[in-house]
């Protein structure tokens, strides 16, 4: 007679990552507590290394997730109906937006470089989707180039570099940053200055 196999144990994994993503960004890679981990998801810690191995996997996978969901947010922003400036400015401001309300992507890409990023260079998801999230920002370039506004020569990854680098700095640096010039970084008005000036930054860059 043939043994029945376990029923395996179920889990809310999405659940489970966005505590996972809350805990490493505030303790660090090392620091996170698995058990705060596992009663915030309503699992036991053993069911963290049944599917994740422990505390590296459960790290990668919400890593993972991270990347996917802001891919994901990204390739729904609707650009219809707009012409190539006004489609740069949607996705330039959708950048300083999304990592103000995703807090927690930004101090994990702070942990990923702290360590070299060991854990996304071991990621093959990560890695091969890096070309397709720039394809709605290839596509929009494209079209201002073929309407003669925007220049030809640019590198995409560095535009996108360029968005990035300004919505990173506004949250990674929003505490030190704002202490020192008494700015509050992330105040209704302040992000939509810190918006308008990116979006002139963006298209200053690329004017043909």
């Amino acid at each position: 007679m043939t043994a029945r196999k376990q029923k395996e144990p179920e889990i809310n994994r999405d659940g489970l990552l966005k505590a996972a993503a809350a805990e490493f960004a505030s303790r660090g890679l090392q620091g996170a507590r698995l058990e705060a981990i596992a009663a915030e998801a309503r699992i036991t810690r053993a069911m963290i290394y049944y599917y994740f191995g422990g505390r590296d996997g459960l790290y990668l996978a919400t890593l993972e997730e991270s990347y996917r969901r802001i891919r994901e947010a990204e390739a729904a922003i609707d650009l219809r109906g707009l012409d190539p400036v006004e489609s740069m400015r949607k996705i330039t401001r959708f950048r300083i937006d999304y990592y103000v309300q995703n807090p927690s992507l930004v101090a994990l890409v702070a942990i990923e470089n702290q360590n070299q990023a060991s854990y996304i260079k071991g990621s093959r998801e990560i890695r091969s989707q890096a070309g397709a999230s720039l394809d709605a920002l290839q596509s929009v370039l494209r079209q201002g180039q073929e309407a003669k506004v925007f220049r030809t020569g640019i590198d995409i990854v560095e535009l996108h570099q360029l968005m990035v680098s300004m919505g990173m700095f506004n949250v990674a640096n929003q505490h030190t940053f704002g202490a020192v010039f008494s700015r509050n970084m992330t105040s209704p008005r302040r992000l939509k200055r810190t918006r308008d000036w990116a979006c002139e930054v963006v298209l200053r860059f690329l004017a043909a």
